[in-house]
């Protein structure tokens, strides 16, 4: 199950990046943050307001950023959804609710979790699939959606397997300048 702890990883750092704003993440409100992660690739997808996508990938230690229709296409097409585990867990209150469906156990190394959370008018999924044994087809999928532009910042900074390089180029695509080093002058 290290992908799907891997996926949650992504969730806590994406919850702790302040994604509930509180704006409507209807079309044209808000960003829509996206990883998709196999156990040798991840791709990391952001979709401003204005539908522009901006996307950049990372493999074998190098990464780089994605040509904009690559990443349009892509981000058009959401992965495969199989049939959903069981529900494990729900938490319903008003303005928030959160399910957890889970299948298979740590002795097989095979397990399938779904996390969903809607916060306000926010959206958080988390899909992760351990394929079997071996790594070769782990896969996780990770959507955001309601996010403001410091959330992005934060996603982007956030994401280890990309270049300081390609997390410049990404935040340069989007428009978005990157935050000022801890302690700088203005």
């Amino acid at each position: 199950m290290r992908l799907l702890i891997a996926a949650l990883a992504v969730l806590a750092a994406a919850c702790s990046a302040d994604v509930n704003t509180g704006r409507a993440a209807a079309v044209g409100e808000g960003y829509v943050l996206e990883v998709r992660a196999t156990s040798g690739e991840q791709t990391y997808l952001v979709t401003a307001p204005d539908g522009r996508v901006v996307g950049a990938r990372a493999a074998q230690g190098a990464s780089a950023l994605m040509n904009g229709d690559s990443a349009q296409r892509l981000a058009a097409d959401p992965p495969p959804q199989g049939d959903a585990p069981p529900e494990v867990m729900s938490l319903r209150l008003p303005g928030f609710d959160m399910a957890i469906s889970a299948e298979g156990d740590d002795s097989t190394e095979n397990g399938r979790a779904s996390v969903s959370i809607n916060a306000g008018d926010n959206r958080v999924i988390v899909n992760a699939d351990e394929g079997g044994p071996g790594e070769a087809d782990d896969r996780a999928y990770v959507r955001i959606t309601g996010a403001d532009a410091d959330a992005v910042r934060d996603f982007i900074n956030d994401a280890e397997e990309l270049s300081p390089e390609v997390k410049a180029e990404m935040l340069a695509e989007l428009g978005i300048a990157a935050a000022a080093p801890e302690g700088a002058q203005p």
